[in-house]
């Protein structure tokens, strides 16, 4: 296995180094004094460029925290249960910290989770008729 994480760990440095010069050569563009549609074009480069960037910077914390965990002696295992990681699922998600049965289980509770934040409507009645989201 130290041969892999050796080869996990150069990837992960040349993900770090490719995604620096990508930051790098991403630049705001300066305010146009055009019409109002030049203004909203400018504003939606902007956000989508913050937008980019929070995620890059979430990605480069991926894979910081991946290193880590190569340098610990806990890349390869499941953080929840403790299992090995599947080699053909590190090999699709490098980073990750969870097996595919953890990482499932985590999605049905998010969804489930999320599902009933969202629902604004669970449970309520519209005039005589009941809205009912649940089967």
């Amino acid at each position: 296995m130290s041969i892999k994480l050796n080869y996990f760990k150069e990837m992960f440095f040349e993900m770090l180094k490719n995604y620096q010069q990508d930051n790098d050569e991403i630049r705001l563009t300066k305010i146009s004094k055009g019409d109002e549609v030049d203004l909203v074009n400018d504003n939606r480069e902007k956000m989508l460029f913050l937008k980019l960037q929070g995620r890059q910077k979430f990605f480069v914390k991926k894979i910081k925290q991946a290193i880590e965990r190569i340098d610990e002696g806990s890349f390869g295992i499941c953080s929840i249960c403790g299992e090995d990681i599947e080699e053909k699922r590190l090999s699709a998600r490098p980073m990750t910290s969870l097996c595919i049965g953890c990482k499932e289980e985590q999605e049905r509770e998010e969804c489930h989770v999320l599902y009933h934040r969202k629902s604004h409507t669970l449970g309520k009645t519209f005039g005589n008729n009941v809205v009912s989201l649940k089967s």
